[in-house]
């Protein structure tokens, strides 16, 4: 059972070791695709591929296929997700906080959020804190279906199978709390801001109590405000002014007091300090990759990101099992339950064949050895039933000196006390002793009468016992008539209490 007991922790084994994660983002203008773990060390980038589109040569797919089977990254754990720039994000506050019936609200009054129909989105929501008592506050994401399935269409040609379609600006939030809000403690009048600057759009979020408040998204990126900086930077200042005053309006009870930046912020000059001047909070401009690259790779992941922003990758990574936003939509969710159903039930499949052969090997194997020794105690029985043979021939022949030395004599003083009892008128012929016990006397009388008195003189001896003539009858012989008869007794018990054996 050891050797089971160690097979069945190697499966165990194997199956926990599959760490690492897919992390995928299909843009507009920037493919990102990094493969990393999550481990008791902390959240790790292993390597990563990003890749303009408008220099991918042939289709998207083909460009993907090509780095998975270049790097040869493990495809059964992906994430995808879609930038904050191509959904639509509201924070809606609901008179309810019944999770049935915020879902019931929700797919009643979606269609008011968006100008497409029912069937031209994908949406998931999420409940956080509120401060009105019995209401809610929702944070509700929407799509456009066709956005999801172009993503979802080019993934299956490259044979991926996303676990979930999320969302950029939970990533952004779980990396800062992964990674910069430990010793971050305000009170709940109080949130920050945080901007997160990728190729072609910024993120800004305001995050409190550790989640996701209020998002805006922003159409300036890295690239617009290194090209006609002074004029871009200060539209990006205003936008984000603008962005502030929205979320005072929704929450006037709760202040921002400090803003940071994430992405690609940190190759655009002093944008922290002319944030800082205008809108006079401190603000600070953050490493999305500090402590979180593979030493061997990070100078070529930091030479190729330096205008993108690596920070929902980080975040989608870290929290990849229990991210709350999922775009994947109703039909295509179920495929993969599906799908996951059958791998589970094929894993299952797997490892209870494997313990049925493991038990089989170990059942023969002690069946073998059981066989073994049996024949082994055969050759060895075999070996010795000849001296066991002799010992019992030994054993009886001991016996019977025994038995015969327990006698003590008895037959002779039998003989003895017969010979002294004989009358003169009989003549025995024979004397038989049987082995139970019984002696039998024959032989001839003068006359029938001597015969009786013959009994009755042996009836007086101390060896014997219950004796009785058997028969007697006259018989003529050369004109000579004698009587023949047979008397039959039983021999006594000695003083040793046994009968004598013979």
């Amino acid at each position: 059972m050891k050797d089971f007991s160690g097979m069945f922790q190697t499966l165990v084994g194997m199956i926990k070791k599959i760490e690492t994660v897919i992390i995928l983002e299909i843009g507009n203008d920037w493919l990102k695709i990094v493969e990393g773990k999550v481990s008791a060390r902390g959240v790790v980038i292993n390597d990563g591929c990003f890749i303009k589109l408008s220099e991918i040569k042939g289709s998207v797919s083909e460009a993907i296929n090509g780095v998975l089977k270049d790097k040869k990254w493990d495809k059964r754990n992906i994430i995808a997700y879609l930038p904050r720039h191509l959904v639509t994000l509201r924070v809606l506050e609901l008179p309810s906080d019944s999770p049935k019936e915020i879902d019931n609200i929700i797919n009643l009054h979606i269609c008011q959020q968006t100008p497409y129909s029912r069937e031209e989105i994908v949406y998931s929501h999420k409940t956080i804190h509120s401060e009105k008592k019995g209401y809610s506050r929702v944070v509700l994401v929407i799509a456009r279906r066709n956005l999801i399935d172009e993503r979802m269409d080019i993934m299956v040609k490259a044979s991926m199978n996303p676990r979930k379609m999320g969302l950029g600006s939970e990533g952004v939030l779980h990396w800062f709390n992964v990674f910069y809000s430990d010793g971050l403690k305000l009170p709940d009048s109080q949130a920050i801001a945080l901007i997160d600057i990728d190729s072609n759009y910024s993120d800004f979020i305001v995050l409190h109590n550790r989640e996701l408040r209020f998002s805006k998204n922003i159409l300036i990126g890295a690239n617009h405000l290194m090209e006609e900086k002074d004029t871009n930077i200060n539209k990006f200042i205003d936008e984000a002014g603008h962005s502030l005053k929205v979320f005072h309006e929704e929450s006037n009870n709760i202040e921002i007091t400090k803003i940071f930046l994430s992405g690609a912020a940190k190759i655009i000059g002093n944008l922290d300090e002319l944030i800082q001047a205008k809108f006079n909070l401190p603000c600070e401009a953050l490493d999305p990759l500090k402590n979180a690259v593979h030493a061997d790779r990070e100078a070529s992941i930091r030479a190729n990101t330096g205008f993108i922003s690596l920070s929902p990758v980080l975040g989608l990574l870290a929290k990849y099992k229990g991210l709350e936003f999922d775009l994947m939509p109703h039909e295509k969710r179920i495929g993969q339950i599906m799908e996951e159903k059958r791998k589970n039930l094929t894993m299952t499949g797997i490892l209870f064949s494997a313990i049925i052969l493991a038990l089989s090997i170990l059942l023969a194997i002690h069946i073998n050895n059981k066989n073994i020794y049996i024949n082994e105690l055969k050759r060895k029985i075999s070996s010795i039933k000849n001296v066991s043979d002799e010992v019992d021939k030994m054993r009886l022949s001991i016996d019977l000196v025994h038995e015969r030395l327990d006698a003590s004599g008895d037959v002779l003083n039998l003989l003895n006390e017969v010979y002294k009892t004989i009358p003169a008128e009989i003549y025995l012929t024979s004397i038989d002793v049987e082995n139970r016990g019984q002696v039998v006397l024959k032989g001839h009388a003068v006359a029938i009468s001597d015969v009786f008195k013959f009994v009755t003189s042996l009836g007086r001896s101390p060896f014997l016992e219950k004796v009785r003539d058997a028969y007697a009858t006259t018989k003529e012989e050369n004109n000579k008539q004698y009587a023949d008869f047979e008397i039959i007794a039983e021999y006594k018990a000695t003083t040793t209490g046994r009968r004598p054996s013979f």
